[in-house]
């Protein structure tokens, strides 16, 4: 039972319930950021993407190492100190780099530091 109520708790409060086991704290720096899209089926909510990597050298490999066994994996990005959810695909030929698709009305720049909280590998 206790473990339904902090489901439920999670959910509400907008956090994923794998996220709430061990998780991976990471800044990121921001590459690119796209312009919002528009779609038939996302007029409600636009799309954004981020090209991302480590924000700190010593990081690069945790970065990459998650990215090879994790691609596709929700995430949650923090940006002004507020949690965003959305999606970290790795780039397969851009060595630690990732693409973070999300649909919050987000305000991010090239240079930018965003803090990453990541599941914890896949085993």
């Amino acid at each position: 039972m206790k473990q339904l109520v902090l489901v439920v708790l999670l959910f509400s409060a907008g956090i994923s319930p794998a996220l709430a086991q061990d998780t991976i704290h990471l800044p990121c720096e921001i590459f690119e950021v796209s312009p919002s899209f528009q779609t038939e089926s996302s007029k409600s909510r636009p799309i954004h993407y981020a090209l991302l990597r480590h924000a700190n050298a010593s990081e690069r490999i945790t970065l990459s190492n998650w990215l090879k066994t994790n691609t596709g994996t929700e995430v949650i990005f923090i940006v002004d100190g507020k949690r965003h959810p959305g999606v970290l695909c790795r780039m397969a030929h851009c060595f630690g780099r990732g693409l973070l698709i999300f649909t919050a009305p987000v305000k991010v720049k090239p240079r930018d530091i965003i803090g990453l909280i990541l599941p914890a590998p896949s085993k």
